[in-house]
């Protein structure tokens, strides 16, 4: 086994969250405690960044950030 793949084992929870944080934002449907349905972009962490109300707007904000989107089911 190379050292990159022993590095990424004993990689903690939390450096491994971190990865792509700058890069990459997760876009999911959700859903308020009013009812009211969305799109939130999620940064590679898990922490909710922002809302919008389509998927097409939530990957435009997305991409105006420099950052790549992903669709979480």
């Amino acid at each position: 086994m190379t050292d990159a793949f022993e590095a990424i084992r004993k990689m903690t929870t939390e450096k491994l969250a971190e990865l792509g944080q700058p890069e990459i934002a997760f876009v999911k449907p959700i859903e308020s405690a009013e009812g009211l349905k969305g799109f939130g972009i999620f940064s590679a962490n898990g922490l909710q960044v922002g809302v919008a109300p389509t998927r097409d707007t939530a990957f435009i904000a997305v991409r105006q950030h420099e950052m790549q989107p992903v669709n979480v089911h």
